[in-house]
């Protein structure tokens, strides 16, 4: 049995023993590949300079639900490629904690967006949009039988109730009512959504809202009633829904993120998600976006 043994072993050729070694050395390298690929993809994840922040804060609305927002964004956005989304609630948190970041996006009014884009190097990309406009006008509403002299003042109409933060609604009512003499003792009500503040004229509870235009034609259709015994007092100035901004350097890098993002009205996840900011869908930033944000 030896000898018939010794026999096969020197039959076997040297090309078949190279073979079979390679073969076993392939296996041992495409294993350390494997296992060297997963620990990148583990560690890519991990660093949070490698993974792509978005980071929201609207003056514009005051959500409640901030925990139900990060959820269903993350859910979506994860899935998409590594990205985090991370909303705040205070606007000076906000800034302080972007300072230090580097590859980020930003979702943050056009009124917030003029205000630090220079400090931060910010440059828009996209623009929210609503009933297939990228603007909005605010408006004073209060009830239909209330007269009021040519010259407004705060202590006529108050209390103001307010889907916005209380920043910018006296913002918009300075630059509505040019009363900015009376702004520190007027009070401000504020609710979660702009409907909310057109009830609260209606039944009594405000003497005023600033509100949307957008918001009057929703309440017209849901609540015709309501709407026949509101009257719009005065309107301010156009501005931009919510603006996607980041930081220039970051621009070119970012380029896939912006895809992703403008194409969220496309997927149903998407919708559901863009109405809890309150806007449609997204579109490419104009040049005469740009000059009203920087004009």
């Amino acid at each position: 049995m030896r000898a018939h043994l010794n026999r096969i072993h020197n039959n076997i050729s040297p090309t078949y023993l190279m073979g079979k070694r390679f073969t076993s050395y392939m296996w041992k390298f495409l294993f350390i590949i494997i296992i060297l690929f997963f620990k990148s993809v583990c560690s890519y994840a991990a660093d949070p300079d490698t993974k792509i922040m978005i980071f929201f804060f609207s003056s514009e609305t005051n959500i409640n639900n901030f925990k139900s927002l990060k959820t269903e964004f993350d859910k979506y956005i994860t899935a998409l490629g590594p990205y985090e989304f991370q909303p705040f609630s205070d606007r000076i948190i906000f800034e302080e904690h972007i300072k230090t970041k580097k590859n980020y996006l930003l979702f943050l009014s056009s009124w917030h967006y003029q205000k630090i884009y220079k400090s931060y190097l910010l440059s828009p990309v996209l623009v929210g949009s609503k009933n297939n406009t990228a603007t909005q006008k605010r408006a004073i509403v209060v009830k239909a039988g209330t007269s009021l002299s040519n010259a407004i003042r705060f202590h006529d109409i108050e209390p103001i109730a307010s889907a916005s933060s209380v920043e910018h609604t006296y913002h918009y009512l300075i630059d509505i009512i040019k009363d900015e003499q009376s702004l520190e003792s007027t009070r401000i009500i504020a609710v979660p959504k702009d409907i909310d503040a057109l009830m609260a004229v209606g039944f009594g509870m405000s003497k005023s809202a600033l509100v949307t235009a957008y918001s009057l034609n929703t309440l017209k259709t849901v609540n015709p009633f309501l709407f026949n015994s509101l009257k719009i007092l005065t309107e301010g100035k156009e501005s931009l829904l919510l603006i996607a901004a980041v930081p220039k350097p970051f621009a070119h890098q970012s380029e896939q993120a912006i895809y992703i993002i403008q194409q969220m009205a496309a997927d149903p996840n998407g919708v559901k998600i863009l109405k809890m900011f309150n806007i449609e869908g997204w579109k490419q930033i104009e040049a005469t976006d740009i000059s009203k944000l920087e004009g």
